[in-house]
């Protein structure tokens, strides 16, 4: 995969899992991969590289299949500046219209970044959404997109909306658990943020 400045992020170790989830699964800072270094690894990326790269690289994360690339791509936008932010946040977007199985992560990140998430998301809520999923393989859908079968992408989209707009979850097996999702990543980086361990708009 192309993945520009942050081809270096993974270096051989599973570094977007932490952000799945934003918890720290261990206190053990000797750890191989752990939520701390990840931020430490990814700041770096952002602090070193033109805006001109960043942009580059969040648009080579985006355009993957791999949810993983996505989920870099999702906490990237938190940490870089509002201006940066208004020129990538289309991307994000047509990702979710292309479908990922991050997509409640990448809703919490524009609820935050997206001045105009509101409408978009009251025009979802009113309007549904449609996702056009690009032509895989079988096993290549699984592992990239986690199984999940179009119209269950495309209501964990609704789900995920109606909890960060309303702070209503009604999750079920046929919107892979959308608005809990949402709930949980939108506290754990509530949380880290008062802990200063994330600054937003950092760079």
């Amino acid at each position: 995969m192309n993945l520009g400045i942050f081809k270096d992020f993974w270096d051989g170790q599973p570094n977007h899992l932490p952000f799945l989830s934003l918890v720290e699964q261990t206190s053990d800072e000797s750890q191989s991969f752990n939520l701390k270094l990840s931020f430490s690894k990814l700041e770096a990326i952002l602090e070193t590289n033109s805006e001109q790269k960043i942009s580059e690289g969040i648009r080579l994360l985006l355009e993957q299949e791999n949810w993983r690339a996505h989920l870099v791509a999702s906490v990237s936008l938190l940490l870089i500046s509002q201006a940066k932010r208004d020129r990538l946040i289309n991307l994000y977007w047509e990702r979710l219209s292309r479908g990922s199985w991050v997509s409640p992560q990448i809703l919490t990140s524009l609820s935050r970044c997206d001045t105009s998430f509101n409408t978009k998301g009251e025009k979802i809520l009113t309007e549904g959404f449609t996702i056009n999923y690009s032509s895989l393989s079988s096993i290549d859908h699984h592992v990239l997109r986690g199984g999940v079968p179009t119209t269950v992408s495309e209501k964990k989209i609704i789900a995920a909306v109606n909890y960060l707009l309303n702070n209503i979850i009604n999750d079920n097996y046929d919107n892979d658990s959308g608005g809990s999702i949402a709930k949980n990543w939108k506290e754990k980086l509530t949380e880290l943020i008062k802990e200063n361990r994330v600054k937003l708009a950092y760079f």
